[in-house]
């Protein structure tokens, strides 16, 4: 187990990337558009990037009249329907097929900043939560695969809020009245996780959590400010309020 005294400490404030689209990347995932609500697409309209999967494209087309269109379209394009007018968009071509789309149009989007060819300040994923089961774990892997990346990132949908939280205390600031309260913590690194949390209804103390064995969801968050200290990296999710920006 690592000594408890060598683990970061991290604030995490994922509800502020909702006033500050204007300084952030927004990336449209492919998946179904049902859950994709009106939130998300204020969201979308006002990033100041946006990036669209070249399997979102049919779905940003089917809401065109309330939806901007991308500023870049990233993927191998083996999803985007022939013909497609693209528009001003930046076609950039991922063919890369050992890492998914999202993976590739992340890394994209930090090598962009690192380059100073962009910047902004944090990245939100509308999508990437339903349809097949395969897309929402890839959607949980590529959280974690940039853990370590300065920038948050955040995936959203109409319903949910997820993020991945590094090994260590992380104090999180949750706007409750954008909420249900309703809030999983998920053990997904297939290393040991013991919990210890603050400001859950259900708190853990020390808890080992596995799955096959006991994994931490359906509890509530009974404070705008949460406590999770962990051996391992989590996903967190909260359930929001649908269409309440």
């Amino acid at each position: 187990m690592p000594n408890q005294k060598q683990m970061q400490r991290t604030i995490t404030k994922p509800f502020e990337i909702f006033t500050k689209m204007s300084t952030s990347v927004c990336i449209w995932l492919n998946g179904e558009p049902t859950a994709i609500g009106k939130r998300a697409e204020n969201l979308w309209n006002s990033a100041k990037y946006r990036v669209a999967t070249d399997g979102a494209i049919n779905a940003i087309l089917k809401r065109k009249e309330s939806v901007e269109w991308p500023h870049v379209i990233c993927g191998d394009f083996d999803s985007m329907e022939a013909g497609i007018d693209t528009r001003n968009a930046k076609l950039l071509h991922l063919p890369d097929q050992d890492h998914t789309d999202l993976t590739k149009t992340i890394q994209w989007c930090l090598e962009q900043l690192s380059e100073n060819q962009w910047k902004f300040e944090g990245i939100l994923v509308l999508g990437g939560l339903n349809g097949r089961f395969d897309h929402t774990m890839s959607t949980l892997s590529t959280l974690i695969h940039f853990l370590k990346a300065a920038t948050p990132i955040i995936v959203a949908d109409a319903y949910n809020m997820v993020l991945a939280l590094p090994q260590g205390t992380s104090e999180i600031h949750v706007e409750l009245e954008k909420t249900s309260k309703m809030c999983g913590v998920i053990p997904i690194t297939q290393k040991e996780t013991i919990v210890t949390s603050k400001g859950l209804k259900y708190e853990m103390a020390n808890l080992p959590l596995a799955f096959g064995k006991l994994i931490s969801t359906s509890n509530e968050v009974t404070t705008n400010q949460i406590s999770l200290q962990s051996t391992a990296p989590l996903i967190f999710t909260i359930e929001l309020i649908h269409n309440q920006c």
